[in-house]
């Protein structure tokens, strides 16, 4: 069996649907399906049990005995996987149809393969390029800078790797356990490679409460999940080169806090791990309108963040590009 797709499910009945029939019209059929059932209340379970039964694919279906978020999921879902390379799909998103046919033609025992997307579901849909790589440095260099996404759907990631080198998610760490889990697979990694194909359309839903998302216990999960980044990078073979962009991945981690209309959000941004505020338009790798957001944040320019915040965000994004 080449691949695993993990897929966490909890309440997802209305879009789990959609999910589905990507997965089952996946061009190469050299794959299994592992859900986590995280106590779902609603029909989810009734739809991947009705998946299992008919889809003719190997499904496993994992129950938690009770709800305990993503990263506890995953985990289950990771010794439960038994294929050669594991993929994560979320339960609102898809596959391309010639996602997997694709990935298996460019793995040669890479340990990962990452792939570009498409945000939204209709025919406008934007394709989102990712970042260059040819080197697992240059990977963990954009991640941190970035420049580069580390949402696990966009990554294929070689099994026995992932055992080899014990990389799991911390239970209970729920925000930024993506961010951790994929610094620590491209520190850890030998060989990589990325497809400048969009293979996955990512569910541009609309953006969730940021003061909810920012709450102390989300805070607390966001710095447990950099410290376990942090231990990594300090022990990899590129210590040296990455340790100084520690910073840089700070401002990462607390951009979003600029993305709102809110000044609470704000001040957030300016007193969390406030070290990193020195380096916020140093970046040259980011667009200068990011340098330009981040300039006014370090000197405390609410309005201009605000006056940002709705021309790029509502009216060019929201507008313009919807």
């Amino acid at each position: 069996m080449r691949f695993s797709l993990i897929i966490r499910v909890y309440n997802a009945e209305t879009t789990l649907p959609r999910a589905l029939q990507s997965i089952a019209s996946q061009r190469f059929r050299d794959f299994e399906v592992v859900f986590v059932d995280d106590c779902c209340t609603d029909g989810s379970l009734a739809l991947m049990e009705r998946f299992q039964k008919n889809s003719g694919l190997g499904v496993t279906i994992v129950r938690q005995s009770e709800n305990r978020g993503v990263a506890a999921a995953r985990n289950r879902g990771l010794g439960a996987a038994q294929g050669d390379y594991l993929g994560f799909v979320d339960a609102d998103d898809t596959l391309e149809p010639q996602a997997l046919e694709k990935a298996s033609e460019a793995l040669v025992r890479h340990d990962i393969l990452g792939w570009d997307w498409i945000l939204g579901f209709e025919k406008s849909g934007r394709t989102m390029r990712q970042a260059d790589y040819d080197s697992p440095l240059q990977a963990v260099k954009n991640l941190m800078d970035g420049t580069m996404r580390w949402n696990l759907w966009l990554y294929l990631i070689r099994r026995d790797f992932l055992i080899q080198h014990n990389i799991r998610f911390i239970d209970g760490a729920d925000m930024g356990e993506d961010m951790q889990f994929m610094i620590k697979s491209f520190c850890n990694a030998e060989r990589v490679v990325q497809l400048h194909e969009p293979l996955y359309r990512y569910n541009a839903v609309s953006e969730t409460s940021l003061s909810r998302q920012f709450s102390n216990k989300r805070r607390a999960e966001i710095e447990t999940n950099l410290a376990e980044a942090e231990t990594a990078i300090r022990n990899s073979a590129y210590a040296e080169r990455l340790e100084p962009k520690i910073l840089q991945l700070k401002l990462y981690l607390k951009r979003p806090l600029l993305i709102s209309a809110d000044r609470r959000n704000y001040e957030l941004w300016y007193t969390w791990w406030p070290e990193a505020n020195a380096v916020a338009t140093t970046n040259r790798t980011l667009p200068m309108h990011t340098r330009f957001l981040q300039g006014m944040a370090m000197r405390g320019c609410w309005a201009g963040v605000k006056l940002y915040y709705r021309l790029i965000y509502q009216f060019v994004y929201g507008i313009l590009y919807r």
